[in-house]
């Protein structure tokens, strides 16, 4: 396997070109010159393919590690091997994209205020005043490898469990068995009172519900699945230490319509990252690749090279740090004299979201605050039929607002959410167009 290290030299004017968005590159017919269409920031990632570059892991799958030397030196290292290990090496690669990596290998950054305030609410917990706890945050700011850290922080002094549950439950029976889940209880209970008893007798836990917009379905008979959702956990709120994490639009509605807020008592609020967080993020992110921005190697220039570079993508990504891992990344290309060099950074073309209609809108926006939306569910919701439903999911699919998960066995059953990366960008098109509400 042919491999070259990933050094990355700019010149001066290059650097300049950067800074000050000229000289920019030309893209396909979906965008204009120094633009990138969200349908290609869309299909840069997440690629539905196993064959990647080195950079593209490091920059857009793997989390970032205290442990990972410089690609370079890993690269280097691995010259000397025989195709065996090179094989072996590449195998591990894959591992890393499909299995999440454990937090204690992983490097958190910022969030301190925010991880004081949980440790405090499951310090009050031990101390017999449990109260439950929600963290709240859009969506690509990192809510759920927040609470990931205090899965791992705690799974040694108490039970922790951590779930995401995939359906939302429409019915009081289903919602019991969701949380009995929680405790690998398979003797259903009958009734609230009977559920609320068996889970008060269970040993003390930390219950961890990821995504709770996934338990939010505006479908008939889950306003009563929800009733109970929340009397259940309220009831059993001092043997049991509950962290709710949510969307922050998704949290709005619920306290609009339901007034989650009531009981919910500890709200730990997460945004995307601040510009000092972010450089961060990006240096993190880079290292690993070994860029450079300068060529004369002077390291004083090279740091206000890079200060210019995280400002840029800052305020073009809005601090959402995946989309500017893709833009970051779009912009790295080949040339003759090294294995890598960089372009000047395009900004997202808002275009396609412009042209939306009303309808369209409104299909984004239940889409956003779901988490995604299969064809029955969206019909349901819009009181209208499988067949247009299908065709209007399909259409802002096809440019490139929404990424399709088919289902090879029902047609109804296709499977729609936004793109990753997308997701800052359309949630502020649909709350200054009144589609989304603070």
């Amino acid at each position: 396997m042919d491999v070259q290290l990933p050094r990355v030299s700019k010149a001066w004017q290059s650097i300049k070109n950067l800074i000050s968005g000229q000289s920019t590159s030309s893209h396909d017919g979906d965008s204009i010159e120094g633009k990138l269409s969200l349908k290609e920031i869309s299909q840069l990632y997440p690629r539905d393919t196993t064959i990647l570059s080195e950079v593209e892991k490091c920059l857009l799958y793997h989390p970032i590690r205290t442990d990972l030397q410089p690609l370079a030196n890993k690269l280097a290292e691995s010259a000397a091997l025989d195709s065996q290990d090179v094989q072996l090496i590449q195998q591990s690669n894959q591992q890393q994209i499909e299995t999440p990596l454990q937090a204690e290998n992983s490097q958190f950054i910022g969030r301190d205020v925010q991880q004081k305030k949980v440790s405090d609410a499951i310090s009050r917990w031990q101390n017999n005043k449990g109260e439950l706890t929600a963290v709240i945050g859009p969506f690509g700011s990192g809510v759920s490898s927040f609470l990931n850290q205090f899965h791992h922080q705690y799974h040694q002094q108490v039970p922790v469990t951590y779930v995401s549950f995939y359906h939302a439950a429409l019915t009081t029976k289903e919602a019991i068995a969701n949380l009995c889940y929680c405790f690998n209880i398979t003797d259903e209970p009958k009734s609230i009172t009977e559920a609320i008893a068996l889970i008060n007798q269970q040993d003390s836990h930390i219950i961890i519900i990821d995504d709770l917009h996934k338990l939010m379905l505006r479908m008939m008979g889950n306003y009563q699945a929800l009733v109970t959702f929340a009397t259940v956990i309220m009831e059993t709120r001092q043997q049991h230490c509950w962290i709710l994490g949510c969307e922050t639009y998704v949290w709005h509605r619920l306290s609009s319509q339901y007034s989650i807020t009531n009981f919910v008592k500890i709200i730990v609020r997460l945004e995307y990252f601040s510009l000092l967080e972010f450089r961060d993020v990006i240096q993190a992110k880079t290292a690993n690749i070994s860029l450079t921005l300068t060529s004369d190697g002077n390291e004083e220039t090279e740091k206000a090279a890079f200060e210019q570079l995280t400002k840029q993508l800052h305020q073009v990504s809005g601090g959402h740090s995946k989309l500017a891992c893709v833009l970051l990344f779009n912009a790295l290309t080949e040339d003759p004299n090294h294995p890598l060099s960089i372009k000047p950074i395009c900004t997202p073309d808002l275009a396609t979201l412009k042209q939306c209609t009303d309808e369209d809108l409104f299909s984004l926006a239940e889409i956003y605050v779901h988490g995604g939306l299969r064809i029955f569910q969206h019909a349901e919701i819009f009181a209208t039929s499988i067949e247009q439903s299908s065709l209007k999911l399909e259409y802002l699919s096809r440019q490139g607002l929404l990424k399709p998960h088919y289902s090879k066995l029902d047609f109804a059953q296709h499977y729609y959410v936004i793109p990753p990366t997308l997701t800052r960008l359309i949630a502020s098109h649909l709350v200054n167009h009144n589609k989304l509400y603070l």
